[in-house]
């Protein structure tokens, strides 16, 4: 996102209106962030998701992303915003974006349709991208994904806990009694694994019975059997949560 009066252009050899001057930075970057090494890209960049799909600009004036995500964007959209962090910018930049996030994710959604597209969503998603094994802790059943669809739901529709972190607005929604207590742990747990068992699990989420024990330590647990059974706990409590999430106006 950039901020620049009507007619600015840039001061180089070459002078650029804004639009063709951050495009180009922002094509730059990412070609930096993604360079090739003997080991595969630098980072893995993904620019698909941006407003007007792929073709769209890589960069958009900050009037131009207020606008499209007013009268614009989807619902998926301002679920994903809820996500959102100024990064990097000058202090009046960055207090302008912030200022449009917070009256974008403020403004009133409703609900029931807010509701209907989350779930439409979530069953595209789980049949086009179906969990590679029981312990994928994202995309199953009671798991990350269904989480975090639940938070974003009740951010959108209740307009509190807004936070970045899911922890954070996790426990924002705890303390304004629209989720149990028990969430917290589970949220907890399933990330712990997510990122333990991303180092050391098999395709499918399977872990070699000789890194069980490490697994189960570092999440916390004296042994295998009893880190499986907190984490069944952990979805059953997600599951029930979506479940009434969604059923609040079903």
């Amino acid at each position: 996102l950039f901020d620049a009066p009507d007619g600015a252009r840039s001061d180089g050899a070459k002078s650029l209106v804004a639009t063709d001057y951050y495009n180009r930075l922002a094509s730059r970057v990412t070609a930096a962030l993604s360079v090739a090494t003997a080991a595969g890209p630098l980072y893995e960049v993904d620019t698909r998701l941006r407003p007007q799909g792929a073709k769209g600009m890589l960069a958009v004036s900050l009037a131009a992303f207020a606008a499209y995500q007013r009268d614009e964007a989807w619902t998926w959209e301002h679920m994903a915003l809820t996500r959102a962090r100024v990064v990097y910018g000058s202090e009046e930049g960055r207090a302008k974006l912030a200022g449009v996030l917070d009256a974008i994710l403020k403004r009133l959604h409703d609900p029931a349709k807010t509701l209907a597209d989350a779930v439409a969503m979530r069953s595209e998603m789980a049949q086009h991208k179906r969990p590679a094994g029981p312990l994928d802790i994202k995309r199953g059943p009671g798991g990350l994904i269904d989480l975090e669809f639940a938070v974003h739901v009740l951010q959108l529709t209740q307009c509190v806990a807004f936070d970045p972190r899911l922890g954070n607005a996790i426990e924002g929604l705890i303390a304004a009694g629209l989720m149990p207590p028990d969430i917290t742990p589970a949220h907890d747990l399933l990330t712990r694994m997510l990122v333990t068992m991303r180092l050391v699990a098999l395709g499918g989420g399977e872990i070699e019975p000789e890194s069980r024990a490490l697994v189960a330590e570092v999440c916390g647990y004296d042994d295998w059997e009893a880190l499986l059974a907190a984490h069944d706990r952990a979805r059953q409590s997600v599951a029930l949560l979506w479940t009434s999430v969604k059923g609040e106006t079903t």
